[in-house]
């Protein structure tokens, strides 16, 4: 086992890519994100919602969870992302929830994205979900 230099730490890391079998003969490739890209996805389940008092308030927001997810690592054979992240609410209108799922599985388990990681954004999403807040959700 060696140390790694700053050189070592900054070279490209060749990100693993793999086949993922969506039924009917179908499939797509699913890579491991960068760091960036993982702040990125993250970034993209955080929502502006405005307080009583007019102040902005940041909250998770899990709306197209898995779709942010799939747009981030869908990929061709090389590993070139296929999708832009303004393709996420269309990509979960029109893909089948059971689809989807396959390819978030898979992306899930390439980047380390784990139950916890999960259950606390969904945590956090509750948390952010204040007297304060304007979401349109229905009230239980």
């Amino acid at each position: 086992m060696k140390i790694l230099d700053r050189e070592s730490l900054l070279l490209k890391q060749v990100l693993a890519i793999e086949k993922v079998e969506l039924g009917e003969g179908a499939y797509v490739f699913v890579r491991q994100m960068t760091g960036r890209e993982r702040d990125q996805w993250e970034q993209s389940l955080m929502k502006e919602v405005k307080t009583k008092k007019g102040m902005g308030e940041f909250v998770r927001s899990l709306e197209d969870f898995r779709a942010k997810l799939a747009v981030h690592t869908v990929c061709d054979e090389h590993g070139v992302n296929l999708l832009k992240p303004n393709d996420a609410a269309l990509l979960s209108m029109n893909m089948g929830a059971a689809r989807l799922e396959l390819i978030v599985n898979k992306a899930q388990e390439l980047n380390k994205i784990t139950e916890e990681d999960k259950e606390d954004l969904v945590k956090n999403l509750e948390r952010g979900q204040s007297e304060d807040s304007t979401s349109d959700s229905p009230e239980n």
